[in-house]
């Protein structure tokens, strides 16, 4: 089973404090008692270390020395006892006691030194202080500690003295502190579970709010963020998530910007491959009929078939099929050069009523034989200047006057409107009695597309015209269009007026 950190280090810590706890219970229980009487006798042994290296060979009466034995005793809490090398008791801390027990656990100590190997003799020789525990048998076992040691009064290690202190009390102590260990083993247990939780917590949970973070980073959610004002590891921790969040947000934004910069760069190539494909299709269905015609006709021509008028007939539609596929070419250079960027446009200022007038002059024969009118709708100024090139301009509005002229049948109108809107100027060229559908006004300016593909051919229309006056128009950042009106088919564009700009710059 899966366990979360927090769980992890409440019960490490616990563990932690309760085997400190029973460590230290060990430690009272079985060590304790032998360590406070090591230092109990090495204490004791000192001091009376330092009461031989003072009163040795120098003391000045009984009295002196007395008041140092009670002095001594009331200081170590120990009785001080000085015997003869025979076993006689000279002087004592507490007089009154030398006859009672203490005197026999004096007797006792001295007498263990008296049978040991040696004697007495052997010991005083040797010159080193003992240390020992002795059991009281007479009173319910009590031990003491007893440090012997021999001492010069008047002459070398003439004597031996005896310091005797009992540790019954440490015994009682020890024992009311195992008591007293239960109460504190509760009252820890319960101090260490409220401590392992906050300090569980005070490490769990930053980490926990920073592995939801990294969850929802991994999940390519970089809005939340570790708000922490923590200087330790953690806090770090977190401003190093903070960072590679951010930065892997940005990538992710960047990259997605470039993916669909990709895309729509794929998607571009996709259609001026399609593009490229219909061109090339259209131009091979275009040059297709002329081809066979004049090959039709040539070989009439080679075999003799016709003679006299007829043979010049021939020639004659061999001259116009290879004029009509002349024209073809020579507009898909155009076309071409339009939509390449060494194509460059000759602005000026030009009188767009002036221009739109000549050319109307031009085919006034055409609008004669079709009877139809010509309605002008023009601004009341003499003149109205633009800016553009005034060639490719001339070229836009001839294709539009022919295809209205193509378009429109006997007796209808054709109305040219030109007006201002702020600093541009609007053309307009509408003919009435016919209209197109939805999907021709999609498709008009689509190279070789044609609205009536048997009217189109008959007349001569290669079907790029319009996809030239696209390009033309492109070029001079105009708004153009068709649209069908209440009265027929309506083409329109703009271009800048050339008096504003002049006045602006």
């Amino acid at each position: 089973m899966k366990k979360s950190i927090s769980k992890r280090i409440f019960v490490i810590t616990f563990g932690l404090i309760v085997g400190l706890m029973l460590a230290a219970a060990i430690f009272q229980i079985f060590f304790f008692e032998s360590f406070y009487v090591d230092k109990k006798a090495k204490i004791l042994s000192k001091s009376l270390e330092n009461f031989k290296s003072q009163y040795s060979y120098n003391i000045p009466n009984e009295d002196v020395l007395s008041r140092a034995l009670v002095t001594y005793g009331y200081e170590n809490n120990s009785i001080l006892g000085i015997f003869s090398v025979d076993g006689y008791g000279r002087y004592f801390s507490n007089p009154d006691s030398s006859r009672n027990v203490v005197s026999k656990i004096f007797n006792s100590i001295f007498t263990s030194i008296a049978d040991s190997p040696g004697g007495v003799d052997s010991f005083l020789n040797d010159g080193k202080s003992l240390s020992k525990i002795y059991a009281d048998t007479s009173n319910d076992g009590l031990r003491h500690i007893a440090i012997i040691s021999p001492m010069s009064l008047k002459s070398k290690n003439d004597c031996i003295i005896i310091a005797v202190t009992s540790f019954q009390s440490v015994e009682e102590a020890s024992s009311i502190i195992g008591e007293f260990y239960k109460y504190i083993f509760l009252a820890l247990i319960f101090i260490g579970l409220i401590l392992s939780f906050i300090y569980s917590n005070l490490i769990s949970k930053p980490l926990v709010r920073l592995n939801n973070v990294a969850h929802r980073m991994s999940s390519m959610d970089f809005s939340e963020k570790c708000v922490t004002d923590r200087e330790d590891e953690i806090g770090n921790l977190a401003n190093t998530l903070n960072f590679l969040s951010e930065n892997l947000s940005k990538s992710l934004t960047d990259l997605t910007i470039k993916n669909k910069k990709l895309q729509e760069d794929i998607e571009k190539e996709r259609k001026l491959e399609k593009i490229r494909k219909d061109f090339i299709a259209g131009v091979s269905h275009e040059l297709k009929t002329p081809i066979g015609i004049i090959e039709g006709y040539a070989e009439g021509l080679k075999d003799n078939i016709v003679e006299g008028e007829a043979k010049d007939i021939y020639l004659d539609i061999i001259i116009d099929e290879s004029n009509k596929m002349n024209k073809l070419v020579m507009d898909m250079l155009e076309l071409s050069r339009l939509e390449s960027d060494n194509n460059k446009l000759q602005i000026e200022a030009f009188d767009i009523i002036a221009l739109t007038d000549t050319i109307l002059f031009k085919y006034a024969n055409n609008f004669a034989e079709r009877n139809l009118n010509i309605n002008k709708n023009y601004p009341d100024t003499s003149d109205i200047l633009v800016l553009g090139d005034e060639f490719k301009i001339e070229s836009v509005i001839t294709n539009f006057i022919t295809n209205a002229i193509k378009y429109t049948n006997e007796g209808e109108a054709i109305n040219i409107t030109i007006g201002i809107d702020g600093k541009r100027v609007q053309f307009s060229i509408e003919n009435t009695g016919a209209f197109l559908d939805k999907e021709d006004l999609e498709k008009v300016w689509v190279q070789f597309y044609r609205v009536d593909k048997a009217r189109s051919r008959a007349e001569g229309s290669s079907g790029l015209g319009l996809a030239i006056v696209k390009q033309m128009l492109n070029q001079h950042n105009s708004t153009f269009g068709v649209r069908n009106t209440s009265k027929g088919v309506e083409f329109f564009f703009d271009l800048a007026l050339a008096n504003t700009t002049n006045e602006e710059e």
